[in-house]
């Protein structure tokens, strides 16, 4: 009989130890697991703020192009006005040209006559006086 009652408490005994030794690889997995999830939820958490200062980021210049857009716009309407102004200047310098050079042969013309008048007021002043 002792034998009969050794076979079942070795067996429990081995049953036991196995217990035992999956008890703790459970425990050491478990441990590995929470950590796992742990540098999970920091990874997220990381990814999370990363993706806010990205969003805000993103916000940001997202205003600085509207601004950037409303410059151009303004400057674009300056430049336009401006060649407007070049061009309405570039016209009327060609009207004054125009003016300047019709002045200038209308002045030739007077001195033309006003030189022909003086001699001949010189010719007949002389003639009277011989």
């Amino acid at each position: 009989m002792e034998f009969s009652s050794a076979v079942p408490s070795f067996f429990l005994g081995l049953m036991i130890d196995r217990l035992h030794h999956y008890i703790r690889e459970l425990r050491m997995r478990r441990k590995t697991m929470e950590d796992v999830k742990k540098q999970n939820r920091s990874f997220e958490d990381g990814k999370v703020e990363e993706t806010k200062a990205l969003e805000a980021e993103a916000s940001t210049l997202r205003e600085k192009l509207k601004q950037l857009e409303s410059e151009l716009e303004v400057k674009t309407k300056e430049v336009n006005t401006s060649e407007a102004n070049a061009v309405a200047l570039s016209k009327q310098s060609e009207g004054f040209l125009l003016e300047y050079d019709r002045l200038l042969e209308e002045n030739q013309n007077l001195r033309s006559q006003l030189q022909s008048l003086d001699l001949n007021f010189s010719r007949s002043i002389s003639k009277k006086n011989t």
